[in-house]
């Protein structure tokens, strides 16, 4: 499938934007279950308990998460209003949302699994554009290399050692 751009809301099949001014790209080797992964990832609700950056993640949208599902989540000062946009369970999530309004930063999220050599591959990739963005680029892109990269790291080792969320 070809990687489409996301300029605007995310909608199914979209991928990043591939003119942002930052683009970050990640993937870690996790040893866990692709479902066990996959509820982790989706539920948004308590990222909080394996995410300490966060001050707060919560869905607002009633019912399962799905395309056009509405989150909203803090980090590192930002408080971001994302929505889904595509669901493959226990292959791909994708979203996109506002940082401190449409002014902020506009970021696309995309999470894809597929089984890998010795485990399962879990990847991401984020574009961020937008005037903060354009302001300072190499703070920005530095910033969120460290944010996915975390992420990353912190979604192994709650998957390899916790059990997971209940549904």
């Amino acid at each position: 499938m070809e990687n489409e751009q996301l300029t605007g809301a995310a909608t199914e099949g979209l991928g990043i934007d591939e003119t942002a001014p930052v683009i970050s790209r990640h993937s870690v080797t996790v040893h866990a279950a692709a479902e066990t992964v996959w509820l982790f990832l989706t539920d948004i609700d308590a990222w909080t308990t394996w995410l300490p950056e966060l001050s707060y993640a919560r869905v607002e949208t009633p019912g399962p998460i799905g395309p056009g599902s509405v989150f909203r989540w803090s980090v590192s000062g930002l408080d971001i209003v994302s929505t889904i946009a595509e669901v493959r369970p226990y292959e791909r999530l994708v979203w996109s949302g506002h940082a401190n309004g449409p002014d902020g930063i506009l970021g696309v999220h995309v999470w894809n699994l597929a089984p890998g050599d010795g485990g399962l591959l879990v990847s991401t990739e984020e574009s961020f554009a937008g005037p903060p963005v354009d302001a300072d680029p190499d703070s920005v892109q530095a910033a969120l290399d460290e944010s996915l990269a975390t992420w990353l790291q912190r979604l192994k080792d709650t998957a390899e050692t916790d059990a997971p969320p209940s549904r």
